[in-house]
């Protein structure tokens, strides 16, 4: 496909490197400095121009003959005027626009806006579902099928430690795919037992996974939680947890009193505190090490760190934090934080997943590991193991099939299952050679 992506900032950037992977890209920006970025680092065209402009974007309409538009320019009213504009310009476009702030998202969409991508409104689910899963340290939902992928710890002295895979009781609606083992990652499981800080890799309805969860084992259920950050994110995110089933303790804090007295105003169930996120003796004052939770998301990347090492410090058992700036992701996990959340990796999956390969269906999740993906393929007539029982399936090492999915069914597949005509199947790759993968599959992995 042919896709424009209009703006070249932040998420622009983000949503053209995704976008490139599988298609013609064509990046429309009015700043030269910008636009020489993405000339010189992106495998893209490049446009200088007003993407708000009529007549700019018709030119590029014109010059380009796109069959998406994906508007990512920093201001949101503009990115929905700019896909209005350009489905009155070419009725058949297919218009994606980037949203920021919530209060952009409406029920029902917008006319002329096919669809919309707020990186905010997953970045705050995935908190929730790491803060009130106990054991998980990473949490993902696809976009389309009715699947969740949630990485576990196992941390030490839990029950499971010791016992093989294939005599766990894993939840029906489940299916462990890889096992993190240090830099090791394990996809054969048939003979491998569960040891002390595995990470384990889980696919499953949101419901098995907090089976799942306990079967990891819950030693002390998550009751306190800190939230430092009285931004939207963090309003979000303390009101779901204070609205949860059961008796949650919920403290937010900021050291912007205006941002306090809305955070107060609009919280019910909550104590909302001024002060330092980032000073420990403060946070020690406010109990802050008693909690089961540490959740940071003010709007400053050094604040966000400072407060999460002094965390590490106080021995919270599970610490949260959002990055802004995609250089901090590495910055974050060799300080020791895991559970970290950046919308760079929320941006380039949705995108992944709206705009992947013909012979990718509409699910695709580029994971945290080198060269690690889930993606789902549709069983067409060249697929050499159609029909054939998945014992009897040699797939190369680093591949795995993860899930069939059968019209409204979801089969998490044993040796015995096949896949069908008319069946699509979810694929873990990790660190896979292409010219065997090829082989398998009947043609060459997309856009891998």
């Amino acid at each position: 496909m042919k896709v424009i992506v209009a703006g070249a900032g932040n998420v622009g950037m983000a949503s053209a490197k995704a976008a490139s992977a599988y298609n013609e890209v064509l990046v429309l920006e009015k700043d030269a400095e910008k636009a020489d970025i993405a000339k010189n680092v992106l495998p893209v065209s490049v446009m200088k121009g007003d993407a708000s402009n009529p007549k700019t974007l018709k030119g590029a309409i014109d010059k380009f003959h796109p069959d998406v538009i994906l508007s990512a320019v920093k201001d949101d009213s503009m990115n929905l005027f700019i896909c209005m504009m350009a489905k009155r310009l070419m009725p058949d476009i297919r218009t994606i626009a980037t949203i920021r702030d919530n209060e952009f998202v409406i029920e029902g969409g917008y006319p002329g806006v096919d669809s919309i991508i707020a990186p905010e409104n997953i970045n705050i689910d995935k908190i929730i579902s790491m803060a009130m899963i106990e054991n998980a340290i990473n949490f993902s939902r696809f976009r389309t099928v009715k699947l969740c992928l949630c990485l576990f710890r196992v941390v030490r002295g839990a029950d499971i430690i010791g016992k093989p895979f294939m005599d766990l009781r894993i939840p029906e609606f489940s299916n462990v795919i890889a096992v993190y083992r240090g830099k090791e990652t394990i996809t054969d499981l048939l003979s491998a037992e569960v040891h002390e800080n595995d990470r384990l890799l889980v696919l499953g309805s949101y419901e098995s996974l907090l089976e799942f969860n306990q079967l990891v084992g819950v030693k002390k259920p998550a009751r306190s939680f800190v939230i430092l950050g009285a931004t939207e994110m963090g309003i979000a995110v303390a009101s779901a947890i204070a609205d949860s089933p059961g008796k949650k303790f919920v403290k937010i804090i900021d050291e912007d009193i205006v941002k306090c007295k809305d955070a107060a105003r609009r919280l019910g169930g909550v104590i909302v505190v001024n002060g330092s996120v980032a000073d420990p003796v403060f946070l020690r004052s406010e109990s802050v090490d008693r909690s089961d939770v540490l959740i940071s998301v003010t709007d400053y990347e050094e604040k966000n760190l400072l407060a999460c090492m002094t965390s590490i410090r106080f021995g919270i058992n599970k610490i949260i934090s959002r990055y802004t700036t995609d250089d901090y992701e590495g910055i974050f996990k060799y300080a020791g934080i895991e559970s970290i959340i950046g919308y760079h990796r929320v941006i380039t999956n949705e995108v992944s997943q709206m705009l992947g390969s013909k012979d990718i269906a509409d699910a695709t999740l580029i994971l945290d590991r080198p060269n690690e993906f889930i993606i789902k393929l549709k069983a067409e007539d060249k697929l050499p193991f159609r029909n054939k029982p998945l014992g009897d399936v040699y797939l190369p090492r680093g591949v795995k099939i993860a899930a069939i999915i059968r019209g409204d069914d979801i089969i998490y597949p044993s040796l015995t299952d096949r896949i069908s005509k008319g069946d699509e199947f979810m694929l873990y790759l990790h660190d896979v050679d292409r010219i065997q993968l090829a082989k398998a599959l009947g043609h060459e992995a997309p856009g891998l």
